[in-house]
């Protein structure tokens, strides 16, 4: 009807329609500020509360001492394998690979992943080096002997089969943080995605 004046809109619905844009609004602003109020989430299962990563003296590709973990470095992914490994060990280092590479510069240069072999007795230093350069040029094998690889593998629930060289479990791939506690695991079948979401936040 000409004149006819416009429906009006009720209170109840401005403020129904106000309250969701500002919850689409704080969506997107979590999602794009994850630390916001101290709650982060990962794509990793956290261990809660974090445990104390173990260290322990190595050797290194060119046969030198090396620490499993090294002072300063904000994460560090740490797998146990080895080099005969047919599968599980380099499906888990070819993810870290990817993941590795999908990081900025400066998230890399913060990043470090080890490789701690189960089978010393064939992974000397050289052999480990060149399995696992293989992979990136980047990431760091450590060997040893038996004795002093032990209490490494027992301190991370790694189990061993002297014969096999089979890990009957823990075969995880741990995230250590700057402070040296292990934050986060993952299944060597971890898509690099979920490596590379969870190194972003943990190297900011």
């Amino acid at each position: 009807m000409i004149g006819s004046r416009p429906p009006r809109v009720s209170r109840a619905f401005l403020l129904g329609a106000s309250m969701l844009c500002f919850l689409a609004a704080l969506a997107v602003f979590v999602v794009a500020h994850p630390h916001f109020g101290g709650h982060v989430t990962y794509a990793g299962t956290p261990i809660d509360p974090p445990k104390v990563a173990s260290d322990a003296t190595l050797l290194d590709g060119h046969g030198g001492a090396a620490h499993v973990l090294a002072p300063g470095v904000p994460l560090t992914f740490l797998f146990f394998g080895y080099t005969h490994c047919p599968d599980e060990c380099p499906l888990a280092l070819a993810s870290l690979a990817k993941a590795y590479r999908a990081l900025s510069p400066a998230q890399a240069a913060r990043t470090r992943v080890v490789f701690v072999t189960v089978d010393p007795e064939r992974d000397t230093p050289a052999v480990v080096e060149r399995y696992v350069t293989n992979f990136d040029p980047h990431f760091t094998g450590l060997t040893d002997s038996r004795a002093v690889l032990a209490p490494l593998w027992k301190a991370y629930g790694v189990a061993v089969d002297p014969v096999s060289h089979q890990i009957s479990h823990g075969d995880a791939i741990y995230a250590i943080d700057a402070t040296g506690h292990v934050v986060l695991i993952y299944p060597p079948s971890v898509p690099a995605a979920d490596l590379t979401f969870d190194a972003a936040k943990l190297t900011s």
